[in-house]
């Protein structure tokens, strides 16, 4: 069994040989800290989809083409303000830690979003990459990783609203509905229609949808005004992934989504992740909830890869239930951080390949 059918296999519930052994990423200062212990510089860690978080996807630019410039805006001693590629004011720390504060957002009213339209269009010139329709099928015929469209900034709709207004995008939904409900429209248009160009190229496996949308303690929006203003873009581009015959709907939000995995299930979404354990997100309460409907990935604690081998073996111990009973694939719950040092790693690496039967 190769990886791709091996992915395909876990995740929709299909016999499989072994489980798939995938990681997510990596904090910068984690890959830092690691090789300043001792770990090659690539260490072969031995996952089947080698440098997947960079290879997986479809070759399409889905965020601003062309991206604004990046721009050092004004110094503040030991930050800088800048602008990023997505038209983002947001104060950055000189040293590279911490997280950025965000100060304006490319969208404040109707005639912003307007100008933003040609940018973000999927005709939009380059927005596909020479060549990608022989990189796309040569994914395919060679099964090394399942093929994905999306992924990463702006291939979501929440996030979309919230990376372009920021957290006016609240507001949206109740100052100015009719803009919130055109940017959701033609957010799943141009999925869509950038999803079915490479559809037509060569089969696409997943579908990935980024959103963040909840915190340590629920979502960061309600069901009412997701079913509203959200559910009609999931649906539509959903939709139209599986008549592309797209398989694996895979669903990024972080924090406690409790109240929404319902709506994501009704959306058509079958694979979420990462189920955060500090966000009361438990794989086995899960699965005892929504039985095997859906598959799921990441689930193991980030904070017991900083503890000792005891803590590591323990979490791997917690989380077997819910591996034993299929559609599971363990991973880290989030980005690794830069506490888990390159030892307790490779003991978790060697301790989870165990689990899964690699």
């Amino acid at each position: 069994m190769n990886p791709r059918e091996r992915f395909l296999n876990q995740a929709l519930g299909h016999p499989i040989d072994r489980g798939v052994l995938w990681e997510d990423r990596y904090w910068p200062e984690t890959w830092t800290r690691w090789l300043g212990e001792g770990m090659p510089p690539e260490p072969g860690f031995g996952f089947d989809f080698p440098e997947m978080a960079s290879h997986d996807a479809v070759d399409a630019d889905i965020g601003f083409c062309p991206p604004y410039p990046h721009l050092e805006l004004e110094d503040r001693g030991d930050r800088l303000l800048i602008q990023d590629e997505y038209g983002v004011h947001k104060l950055i720390w000189k040293n590279g830690t911490g997280m950025p504060r965000f100060e304006r957002f490319p969208v404040t009213c109707r005639a912003d979003w307007e100008k933003l339209i040609p940018r973000l269009s999927a005709d939009a010139p380059g927005r596909f990459r020479p060549g990608w329709e022989n990189r796309l099928r040569s994914a395919v015929s060679n099964g090394a990783w399942p093929t994905t469209f999306g992924r990463g900034h702006l291939c979501g709709f929440f996030s979309f609203l919230r990376e372009l207004a920021g957290d006016e995008c609240y507001l949206l939904f109740y100052d100015d509905p009719d803009l919130a409900r055109d940017m959701v429209a033609f957010q799943a248009e141009r999925l869509r229609a950038l999803l079915m160009r490479a559809a037509a190229a060569a089969p696409v496996d997943r579908l990935f949808i980024w959103e963040d949308m909840a915190y340590k303690n629920g979502p960061l929006i309600g069901p009412d005004l997701f079913r509203e203003f959200l559910l009609p873009g999931y649906a539509a581009l959903i939709a139209a992934a599986r008549h592309a015959g797209v398989r694996v709907i895979d669903l990024d939000s972080d924090g406690r989504t409790d109240e929404l995995i319902p709506i994501w299930l009704e959306a058509g979404v079958n694979m979420m992740h990462p189920f955060e354990a500090q966000a009361g997100m438990d794989v086995n309460r899960i699965r005892r909830e929504y039985g095997g409907g859906f598959a799921m990935r990441g689930g193991v604690d980030k904070r017991a890869l900083a503890g000792d081998r005891a803590a590591i073996d323990a979490e791997l111990e917690r989380i077997r239930p819910a591996y034993e009973q299929g559609r599971y694939i363990p991973h880290v719950d989030h980005s690794v951080p830069p506490d888990v040092s390159y030892a307790n790693y490779r003991y978790y690496l060697n301790g989870l390949s165990r689990l899964i039967g690699k």
